[in-house]
């Protein structure tokens, strides 16, 4: 695995792209960063849920699933 700065860039672009584009209404979902991550899903939920502690990104439950995108 890449070093976890550069991996965290990588998500928030992701994320950034998706806020410009919904104005954080929709997010994006867990696996939209498995081919950056690639670890197990208990460690993918954990290295998100590392960088929601971090209050680098924000985690919510639309109505279908769990979704992320910044915090506000």
């Amino acid at each position: 695995m890449e070093n976890k700065e550069e991996i965290e860039k990588q998500i928030l672009e992701i994320v950034r792209e998706q806020f410009k584009k919904d104005g954080g209404a929709n997010g994006v979902n867990f696996g939209a960063f498995d081919h950056i991550l690639n670890l197990s899903l208990e460690e993918r939920n954990a290295f998100l849920e590392r960088m929601v502690k971090e209050r680098k990104i924000a985690v919510f439950n639309s109505l279908n699933m769990r979704r992320i995108t910044l915090p506000k």
